[in-house]
Parts: structure tokens; sequence; C-alpha cells
């Protein structure tokens, strides 16, 4: 076979039919109909996801924005060295990233709790 030979194409169809009848759920259609009911159940599941990004989101920064602004106000806090390592690379190195994992781990759990109970409500309906 040569590079400039054209390449055969082939169709594969599945061997089983597909079921043509579909379950019903009238919940789930009715999020993607333009009327109010489905605009308010996603408007209430992104303000609640919005309302945890925002649960962690201020946390992170301040946590993260907390030694630069003390070493600022604290100079002394600047120069402090622990063990001959300076405190700074000790806090921003290292000592960030174990509440930042916490709350990304929280964060996870939290969204994965406002899904599963937003698929509850569907299936309610």
């Amino acid at each position: 076979m040569k590079i400039s030979d054209p390449v055969q194409r082939e169709t594969v169809r599945a061997t089983t039919p597909r079921p043509t009848e579909r379950t019903p759920f009238p919940a789930r259609d009715d999020l993607y109909q333009p009327d109010a009911y489905g605009r308010e159940l996603l408007s209430s599941l992104m303000r609640a996801q919005a309302g945890a990004s925002l649960a962690v989101l201020l946390p992170a920064i301040t946590l993260i924005a907390l030694y630069p602004l003390l070493a600022v106000l604290i100079p002394r806090l600047a120069s402090l060295q622990v063990e001959g390592l300076p405190l700074a690379l000790l806090v921003l190195g290292g000592g960030l990233y174990p509440p930042l994992v916490l709350l990304g781990y929280w964060y996870v759990r939290r969204s994965e709790r406002l899904e599963q109970r937003f698929v509850e409500l569907l299936k309610e309906q």
C-alpha cells in the first residue's frame, strides 16, 4: 500500500436493534424547556454551586494572603528563621498546602452533595 492510496472506510452497525421506547423522565425534559420551572431548577443549582465556590474561595484567599500581609505589617517576621530555614519558605512552601488540600476536598464533597440533591429533586418530579 502506497502512501497516496485512499483509505478504505467501513461502516460498523450494531447487531442488536436499539430500543425505540424511552422511559419518560419529565423532570429532566423540563430542564431543557424554555419555561420558568426549568430555568428555576437550573438557576437554583447554579446559585448553590456559586455559594459553595465562595465558601471555599474566601478562606483560601485569606489563607494565602495572610502571611505576606503579616510580613509587611511585622518586618521581623520576614527575616525570622526556623532550624536555619526562612519562615517564609516553611509557611508558603509547605504550610499552605495541607489546608488548601482540605478545602479542595471539602469543596468536592459539598458539590457532589449538591448535585445529588438536585438529581433526587429531579427524580421526585
